[in-house]
């Protein structure tokens, strides 16, 4: 069955309906990005001949994923993608960083779904009802839809901050696990792209000893809310790679505590 049919065939009939989906969870490097795809009778109807080609993503050709991800974009009646960055990823897990990606891709859909289906066991409670579908991208044509838009638009960032990062080759593996790029690891060290948390990146870190202590005491003299925010920029982005997950912890512990302290004397 055609993943339109099985959407037209399983939900109430009249009603907008959406579909979400992520890509990018088992990458080293990178963000993960969520897309939210909202489908609706009238477009089903009008544009069925463009729909009936979304699938699974992974299944489709990436210059074609490309072309109908464009497609896509002109003929649903609401869509929205959202990354969640490689230090959040870190901070709260992959699973939670997915499920954020889905809430704030949802958040950006102009027209909001009454019903949402949901790729994969887990709810990423966005306050819509929602229904989980296992292998949701390859049954239904809204998640199919989301999948499309999110494995594109991580592909086109991954390619263009290989010219950020060179010597990954982050343009050919998005991020992900491959010889060369576990061969890149060893040879270069972390990038700021990486995921710190993740076992095998772990193990091949060059961690910088007098990071620490640099960015605690550039930490320590923020005066400002504004200050944290350009500390983390500034500062923290660009050495993660270096830095050993126990002490990305503990500068994050004492960002916190600094923040609360500066943004209440804002308050007062």
């Amino acid at each position: 069955m055609n993943p339109l049919d099985w959407d037209l065939g399983n939900l109430p009939p009249g009603l907008p309906w959406g579909g979400v989906d992520e890509a990018g969870r088992g990458a080293w490097a990178g963000p993960v990005v969520a897309a939210c795809a909202v489908l609706d009778p009238a477009a089903a109807a009008k544009w069925g001949h463009v729909l009936r080609e979304a699938r699974d993503s992974k299944l489709v050709p990436p210059d074609k994923r490309k072309a109908l991800a464009e497609e896509l974009k002109m003929v649903l009646p609401a869509w929205g993608v959202a990354e969640v960055d490689n230090l959040a990823i870190d901070r709260d897990n992959i699973l939670e960083a997915s499920l954020q990606a889905m809430r704030l891709a949802v958040g950006r859909c102009g027209v909001k779904p009454r019903i949402l289906l949901v790729d994969g066991n887990r709810a990423p409670r966005t306050g819509l009802p929602e229904r989980l579908v296992v292998d949701g991208d390859a049954l239904s044509c809204a998640v199919a839809c989301a999948s499309i838009l999110a494995k594109a638009h991580r592909d086109a960032l991954m390619e263009a901050l290989d010219q950020e990062h060179p010597g990954y080759a982050f343009a050919a593996n998005k991020g992900y696990g491959t010889p060369a790029h576990r061969k890149a690891l060893a040879g270069l060290g972390a990038s700021p792209l990486h995921r710190v948390s993740y076992a095998p990146v772990a193990a091949l870190l060059r961690p910088d000893e007098d990071l620490p202590a640099a960015l605690s005491a550039a930490l320590e003299a923020c005066a400002t809310v504004a200050d944290l925010q350009a500390w983390v920029e500034a500062r923290l982005r660009p050495a993660y790679g270096r830095l050993r997950p126990a002490w990305v912890e503990s500068l994050r512990s004492r960002y916190a505590e600094r923040l609360a302290v500066l943004a209440a004397e804002d308050l007062g």
